[in-house]
């Protein structure tokens, strides 16, 4: 397992985490023992990042990995950088922040079973201006947006978890946000982290605008935004990549029953074009999507949500296999035909 720099935070950080919805049954089926045992084989092979939230199967994210927390000694822990996040339902919760906040923190710590969280992120999408946008398609469901100021005030009151030990750095989530605004959150220098959307079918936060009809990440297209991801490498902003599979549609079989007319069946169609790539260096394209991932050194920890040992495996047996950087050439390569051809239509 290779460690890298996380920002500003003075941690290293293993350059494949653990992203919790899979833990918490968001990914499709597995059972708690399942995901219990995923936990220990994350451990004992030196993954150090765990990303989980409360909204992941309603608790039982943080639950499962709390009962494997619970063993591990203040040695061990110090060693391990543990993230979640708050998750506001309504505005009003947004406009009684701090008791919202209190509370949701001490539930997360009572279910990870810890006396201490790591980071605490903004679980949010953010805009100019308040608003809501939809998470979840079927069926719909809707979140608030939040504004500069909102992510500003929720910094204020984190520092107070952090000044009593209970929290150590907040965090963003940068993914599908207003991007002048994550780029002045990112300069405002209270958030130690961001959580940026980045895979080999959207590689617009690091300058190539998105295939199709996917959200720009920060590639300069929309308003001339500079590129999130190097905005947060001068600031020394720590980045976490998440959905570096598309939510499992990045694969060669799909693990789920899934309609035909979502963009989900349409983006795992697009990922089969990468197939010859993956073939010629031994690979299927799981494998690829999560090494094009954690070969970009601006990202420090990359989360796949895997839900069971053995996509875990798949991820950890990727470490050991000796291919150079001519792979993520051709990919980019591959990516960039594939802008143009969607221009063309």
């Amino acid at each position: 397992m290779k460690y890298n720099d996380f920002g500003k935070t003075g941690f290293k950080v293993s350059e494949i985490g653990l992203g919790g919805a899979g833990i918490g049954h968001a990914w499709g089926k597995t059972t708690d023992e399942e995901c219990n045992a995923l936990i220990k084989l994350a451990l004992d092979n030196g993954i150090n990042f765990f990303d989980t939230s409360p909204i992941y199967g309603n608790g039982k994210s943080e639950f499962n990995i709390g009962k494997e927390f619970q063993n591990i000694n203040s040695s061990d822990r110090e060693k391990i950088f543990l993230a979640s996040k708050i998750r506001f339902n309504n505005n009003h919760e947004l406009d009684n922040m701090e008791a919202y906040i209190s509370a949701s923190v001490e539930r997360s710590l009572k279910r990870l079973k810890v006396e201490y969280i790591d980071l605490i992120q903004i679980h949010h999408q953010v805009g100019k201006s308040r608003g809501s946008y939809k998470f979840r398609d079927a069926p719909p469901e809707f979140a608030p947006l939040l504004n500069y100021d909102d992510c500003i005030l929720f910094a204020e009151i984190m520092d107070k978890f952090k000044k009593n030990g209970k929290v150590r750095f907040i965090g963003l989530t940068g993914w599908n946000g207003d991007l002048i605004t994550c780029g002045r959150l990112i300069n405002s220098e209270e958030f130690s982290t961001i959580q940026i959307l980045y895979n080999v079918l959207n590689q617009s936060a690091d300058g190539l605008p998105p295939i199709g009809n996917d959200s720009d990440q920060g590639s300069g297209i929309i308003e001339n935004n500079p590129n999130i991801l190097n905005q947060s490498q001068l600031s020394k902003v720590g980045v976490i990549g998440i959905r570096s599979h598309a939510a499992g549609s990045i694969v060669e079989v799909l693990d789920r029953e899934v309609d035909k007319q979502t963009e989900f069946y349409t983006t795992h169609i697009k990922a089969l074009e990468l197939r010859k790539i993956a073939n010629k260096y031994g690979i299927n394209i799981s494998e690829l999507a999560l090494l094009f991932c954690i070969r970009n050194k601006k990202i420090s920890t990359t989360v796949p949500g895997v839900k069971n040992r053995m996509e875990l495996q798949e991820s950890l047996n990727l470490i050991n296999k000796s291919i150079g950087y001519e792979i993520i050439e051709e990919i980019r390569n591959w990516y960039k035909g594939s802008i143009s051809q969607h221009l063309l239509k």
